[in-house]
């Protein structure tokens, strides 16, 4: 029975509180079966909202770019984090190893390998041009470009560059890739995000990029003279298909649009850990300043009494006055070294410095610990701190972490190079640079199987080298592992191996020497007894 008064009610004999439309309130024995979905007195202030993926990023994207911007460019564990992964996943660039998909175009497997040559050997001239025409800015080659491209992602969260058809350039093809600064993607004049325009994309009713929105340049090129107000739709590509804009992101939640910064997760937990190992240096580097200090137990409020003073603050003064030129007379020296006289009443004290303090260095490995589990990577790697770990530790660090960072080669790195791939290898098919036999698919009809590729970037690298090139040998005779692989986790092309290798034999050959006798040559006989 309700009592609208005291808003209580009886169930099964016992009063509880109810809510504003008289129904029970669940006390947390009566909540749900998830503990996470209680609001015990652990949890009362948890109460994240529920909203959509762009509703939660759109609105703070700015801040977190810039963020990231200053923590990888200022705070040297970032930057140096940023650059390894970099290192790992693109290093000097990557490799085209074509792979045309030959059962899905009618033709056999020569075929495949001969066109395969031919095709990395003229992109290879177009991408890696000392003249750079590849690149509309005409700064850098398609190595750097891929380098640069996912550098952007690791710190916006989204690769954006366009696909420009530049003629009369004195190049022999007219592609040309624009790579473009994530952050000029925007809404033109300071529209509002809708159901169809968000961020500077525009979209269809499922939710596919039609067109993009791209500003000419940010607001800070104002300094420059730049251009600020003025935007430029780029459809996303033509009417027969060629893409005209390059937008990559990781796509965390159904409905994202844009991009979140990689650095996010950690930006946080880092700039405390930047903040704190600051202000620790500067505490020792004042207690190194003042070694040693001047004490004194005189009372200025007994000083003003006694010298009959209005105020101890002027007694303060004179005492000080006093102090100072007693001090500035008295010049005993001892070989050119002055030996100091204190003034009555004070003594000479002896700073000890206890900073960092003793649990600095375990908060600062417990705080990068935090940094590497948010980057996905091992503890080693980001403080290039080896000292406590063996080789089986190393191993497995370092594993976890190459799983992560060849997912982002295959899914980041290696998805922008084969737009950049596609796009010339259109053009070239079409100029007649690049020959398709009779009876092949057009390009368009099979344009996947025409460029299914494989890209090759730095090695994993060894730990302990005799053991796994041990193990790489043993499962080459097992049959577990092809040539082709082993050669790819070293980051070396198979056939260019081979035909490497059958050149230097040929040449031995040639000289009358083996391999035996080189290694009897390096190898110093033993001493005679």
């Amino acid at each position: 029975m309700k009592n609208q008064n005291i808003n209580s009610t009886v169930i099964d004999g016992h009063t509880g509180l109810v809510d504003l439309s008289g129904n029970p309130l669940m006390s947390v024995e009566m909540s749900g079966a998830n503990r996470g979905a209680r609001f015990d007195r652990e949890l009362m202030s948890w109460a994240p909202a529920l909203r959509s993926a762009d509703a939660d990023l759109l609105p703070d994207m700015k801040t977190l770019v810039a963020r990231a911007q200053d923590l990888s460019g200022n705070y040297a564990i970032a930057s140096g984090s940023t650059q390894m992964q970099l290192d790992y996943v693109i290093g000097s660039g990557l490799k085209l190893s074509s792979k045309p998909d030959w059962r899905v175009l009618g033709l056999d497997q020569e075929w495949a390998a001969e066109w395969s040559r031919e095709v990395e050997s003229k992109f290879r001239a177009w991408a890696e041009d000392p003249d750079c025409y590849s690149d509309a800015s005409r700064r850098l080659p398609f190595s750097a470009r891929v380098g640069l491209a996912y550098r952007t992602y690791m710190i916006q969260g989204e690769i954006l560059a366009t696909a420009e058809w530049l003629t009369e350039r004195g190049s022999p093809y007219s592609t040309a890739i624009q790579i473009i600064d994530p952050s000029r993607l925007s809404n033109p004049n300071g529209l509002f995000n809708s159901d169809r325009l968000r961020a500077g994309i525009e979209m269809d009713s499922m939710g596919a990029s039609t067109a993009y929105h791209i500003r000419s340049a940010l607001q800070s090129d104002n300094r420059f003279g730049s251009d600020t107000y003025t935007w430029k739709r780029v459809p996303r590509e033509t009417k027969w298909g060629r893409p005209q804009v390059i937008h990559i992101f990781d796509r965390e939640r159904p409905g994202q649009t844009r991009g979140k910064s990689k650095m996010a997760p950690v930006l946080s937990w880092a700039k405390r850990i930047e903040s704190f190992q600051d202000v620790s240096l500067e505490a020792a580097f004042i207690n190194a300043m003042y070694a040693a200090v001047i004490e004194t137990d005189f009372n200025y409020a007994a000083a003003s009494d006694l010298m009959g003073a209005d105020e101890a603050g002027t007694a303060a003064e004179k005492l000080i006055s006093s102090k100072a030129e007693f001090h500035g007379g008295a010049g005993v020296k001892m070989d050119g070294v002055k030996i100091p006289h204190l003034y009555p009443g004070e003594k000479l004290s002896f700073t000890s410095s206890n900073h960092p303090g003793p649990n600095f260095a375990d908060f600062e490995k417990s705080a990068l610990r935090h940094f590497a589990a948010g980057s996905n990577l091992s503890y080693e790697m980001v403080s290039r701190d080896y000292s406590e770990t063996n080789y089986s530790g190393a191993r497995a660090g370092m594993m976890h972490a190459w799983k992560f960072l060849m997912g982002r080669r295959d899914l980041i790195g290696a998805k922008y190079a084969t737009f950049e791939f596609s796009l010339w290898l259109e053009e070239a098919i079409d100029k007649g640079d690049v020959k398709l036999p009779p009876g092949a698919p057009d390009f368009y009809e099979a344009k996947s199987a025409y460029t299914k590729s494989r890209w090759l970037g730095p090695g994993e690298g060894n730990i302990d080298p005799l053991k796994e090139s041990k193990a790489d040998d043993l499962e080459m005779d097992m049959g577990t592992l092809t040539l082709e692989d082993a050669c790819a986790k070293r980051g070396l092309d198979w056939e260019e191996n081979l035909e490497q290798l059958a050149r230097e034999k040929k040449r031995m050959e040639d000289l009358g020497i083996s391999r035996a006798d080189i290694r009897g040559y390096m190898t110093p006989e033993p001493p005679s007894e």
